[in-house]
Protein backbone atom coordinates (compact mmCIF):
# COMPACT_ATOMS: atom_id res chain seq x y z
CA UNK A 1 0.00 0.00 0.00
CA UNK A 2 1.25 3.36 -1.28
CA UNK A 3 1.29 6.26 1.49
CA UNK A 4 -1.38 7.72 -0.59
CA UNK A 5 -3.62 4.67 -0.30
CA UNK A 6 -2.51 4.82 3.60
CA UNK A 7 -3.83 8.28 4.48
CA UNK A 8 -7.44 8.00 2.26
CA UNK A 9 -7.80 4.34 3.79
CA UNK A 10 -7.11 6.23 7.29
CA UNK A 11 -9.44 8.98 6.58
CA UNK A 12 -12.21 6.68 5.38
CA UNK A 13 -12.26 4.53 8.73
CA UNK A 14 -13.46 6.19 11.20
CA UNK A 15 -16.19 7.85 8.80
CA UNK A 16 -17.16 4.89 7.81
CA UNK A 17 -17.26 2.93 11.41
CA UNK A 18 -19.30 6.04 12.88
CA UNK A 19 -21.78 5.85 10.06
CA UNK A 20 -21.68 1.47 10.63
CA UNK A 21 -22.49 2.55 14.27
CA UNK A 22 -25.57 4.69 13.57
CA UNK A 23 -27.04 2.28 11.28
CA UNK A 24 -26.97 -0.58 13.39
CA UNK A 25 -28.03 1.79 16.31
CA UNK A 26 -31.26 2.42 13.85
CA UNK A 27 -31.96 -1.13 13.38
CA UNK A 28 -32.33 -2.12 17.35
CA UNK A 29 -35.55 -1.70 18.96
CA UNK A 30 -36.00 -0.08 22.03
CA UNK A 31 -39.28 -0.73 23.23
CA UNK A 32 -39.91 1.44 26.42
CA UNK A 33 -43.60 -0.69 27.14
CA UNK A 34 -41.09 -3.72 27.78
CA UNK A 35 -39.33 -1.61 30.44
CA UNK A 36 -42.82 -0.67 31.85
CA UNK A 37 -43.89 -4.26 31.97
CA UNK A 38 -40.98 -5.18 34.00
CA UNK A 39 -41.12 -1.75 36.17
CA UNK A 40 -45.06 -2.82 37.32
CA UNK A 41 -43.88 -6.29 37.88
CA UNK A 42 -41.48 -4.86 40.49
CA UNK A 43 -42.45 -5.35 44.54
CA UNK A 44 -40.86 -1.97 45.93
CA UNK A 45 -40.67 -3.25 49.56
CA UNK A 46 -38.58 -6.04 48.43
CA UNK A 47 -35.93 -4.51 46.09
CA UNK A 48 -32.42 -3.67 46.81
CA UNK A 49 -29.76 -2.00 45.39
CA UNK A 50 -26.22 -3.26 45.12
CA UNK A 51 -24.84 -0.03 43.91
CA UNK A 52 -23.93 3.26 46.05
CA UNK A 53 -27.70 4.56 45.69
CA UNK A 54 -30.65 3.23 47.16
CA UNK A 55 -33.48 1.85 44.69
CA UNK A 56 -35.30 5.14 45.71
CA UNK A 57 -32.32 7.18 44.44
CA UNK A 58 -31.88 5.11 41.62
CA UNK A 59 -35.59 5.38 40.48
CA UNK A 60 -35.46 9.31 41.18
CA UNK A 61 -32.58 9.71 38.96
CA UNK A 62 -34.18 7.82 35.86
CA UNK A 63 -36.99 9.82 36.75
CA UNK A 64 -35.08 13.20 36.32
CA UNK A 65 -33.77 11.81 33.08
CA UNK A 66 -37.06 10.99 31.41
CA UNK A 67 -38.22 14.35 32.65
CA UNK A 68 -35.69 16.25 31.48
CA UNK A 69 -35.64 15.10 28.06
CA UNK A 70 -39.06 16.52 27.90
CA UNK A 71 -38.52 19.82 29.76
CA UNK A 72 -35.19 20.93 29.29
CA UNK A 73 -31.67 19.64 31.63
CA UNK A 74 -30.09 22.06 33.93
CA UNK A 75 -26.88 22.21 33.02
CA UNK A 76 -25.18 21.07 29.34
CA UNK A 77 -21.91 19.61 28.54
CA UNK A 78 -20.22 22.30 25.94
CA UNK A 79 -21.98 22.03 22.35
CA UNK A 80 -18.42 20.98 20.79
CA UNK A 81 -18.67 17.57 23.11
CA UNK A 82 -22.15 17.17 22.44
CA UNK A 83 -21.75 17.11 18.64
CA UNK A 84 -18.63 15.12 18.63
CA UNK A 85 -18.09 12.45 21.85
CA UNK A 86 -21.41 13.18 22.75
CA UNK A 87 -22.92 12.01 19.41
CA UNK A 88 -20.05 8.90 19.03
CA UNK A 89 -21.08 7.64 22.68
CA UNK A 90 -24.91 7.36 21.92
CA UNK A 91 -24.68 6.19 18.95
CA UNK A 92 -22.05 3.20 20.32
CA UNK A 93 -23.87 2.18 23.23
CA UNK A 94 -27.20 1.53 20.82
CA UNK A 95 -25.27 -0.38 18.37
CA UNK A 96 -23.72 -2.04 21.37
CA UNK A 97 -27.33 -2.76 22.79
CA UNK A 98 -26.04 -1.23 26.08
CA UNK A 99 -24.95 1.65 27.92
CA UNK A 100 -21.80 1.84 30.12
CA UNK A 101 -21.32 5.00 32.59
CA UNK A 102 -20.54 5.42 36.08
CA UNK A 103 -23.74 4.78 38.07
CA UNK A 104 -23.97 7.03 40.98
CA UNK A 105 -22.46 9.79 38.73
CA UNK A 106 -25.45 12.67 38.61
CA UNK A 107 -27.38 14.81 36.31
CA UNK A 108 -25.58 17.89 35.89
CA UNK A 109 -27.57 20.88 38.22
CA UNK A 110 -30.44 18.20 39.17
CA UNK A 111 -31.47 18.63 42.45
CA UNK A 112 -30.43 15.84 44.75
CA UNK A 113 -31.22 12.66 45.40
CA UNK A 114 -33.58 11.89 48.34
CA UNK A 115 -32.68 8.89 50.06
CA UNK A 116 -35.48 9.05 52.56
CA UNK A 117 -38.68 8.68 49.47
CA UNK A 118 -39.92 5.44 49.93
CA UNK A 119 -39.12 2.73 46.57
CA UNK A 120 -43.31 2.59 46.11
CA UNK A 121 -43.00 6.81 45.82
CA UNK A 122 -39.98 6.98 43.46
CA UNK A 123 -41.05 3.96 41.34
CA UNK A 124 -44.40 5.22 41.10
CA UNK A 125 -42.70 8.78 39.73
CA UNK A 126 -40.51 7.24 37.05
CA UNK A 127 -43.43 4.70 35.41
CA UNK A 128 -45.37 8.35 35.59
CA UNK A 129 -42.34 10.03 33.87
CA UNK A 130 -41.62 7.20 31.56
CA UNK A 131 -45.50 6.95 30.51
CA UNK A 132 -45.29 11.23 29.91
CA UNK A 133 -42.30 10.97 27.35
CA UNK A 134 -44.17 7.34 25.15
CA UNK A 135 -47.32 10.15 25.18
CA UNK A 136 -45.13 13.02 24.33
CA UNK A 137 -45.70 14.44 21.01
CA UNK A 138 -44.08 18.02 21.52
CA UNK A 139 -40.35 18.98 20.51
CA UNK A 140 -37.68 17.25 23.17
CA UNK A 141 -35.16 19.02 24.68
CA UNK A 142 -31.55 18.88 23.95
CA UNK A 143 -30.06 16.06 26.56
CA UNK A 144 -27.34 17.56 28.52
CA UNK A 145 -24.60 15.19 26.82
CA UNK A 146 -25.92 13.89 23.58
CA UNK A 147 -27.56 16.89 22.25
CA UNK A 148 -30.57 17.57 19.80
CA UNK A 149 -32.46 13.47 19.82
CA UNK A 150 -35.35 12.65 17.81
CA UNK A 151 -37.67 10.66 19.79
CA UNK A 152 -36.36 7.37 18.49
CA UNK A 153 -33.04 8.72 19.91
CA UNK A 154 -34.41 9.09 22.88
CA UNK A 155 -36.22 5.87 23.35
CA UNK A 156 -32.72 4.15 22.77
CA UNK A 157 -31.11 6.67 25.29
CA UNK A 158 -34.31 5.74 27.87
CA UNK A 159 -34.05 2.41 27.30
CA UNK A 160 -30.46 2.05 27.50
CA UNK A 161 -29.83 4.39 30.64
CA UNK A 162 -32.77 2.07 32.59
CA UNK A 163 -32.01 -1.21 31.63
CA UNK A 164 -27.81 -0.15 33.25
CA UNK A 165 -29.44 1.42 36.05
CA UNK A 166 -31.88 -1.59 36.54
CA UNK A 167 -29.24 -3.92 36.42
CA UNK A 168 -27.89 -2.78 40.20
CA UNK A 169 -31.60 -3.99 41.46
CA UNK A 170 -31.85 -7.29 42.90
CA UNK A 171 -35.75 -8.49 44.44
CA UNK A 172 -34.79 -10.63 47.64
Amino acid sequence: MNRRQFLKTAAITPIALILGAKFIATLRPYPLQELQTRLRAMQPDRLISLGSWNVSQIFQHCAQSIRYSIYGYPEHYSALFKNTAGKLALNAFAAKGSMHHPLDEVIPGAPALQADVPNDVALRELMYELQQFINWQGELAAHFAYGSLTKAQYYSAHYLHLQSHLQEIQQV
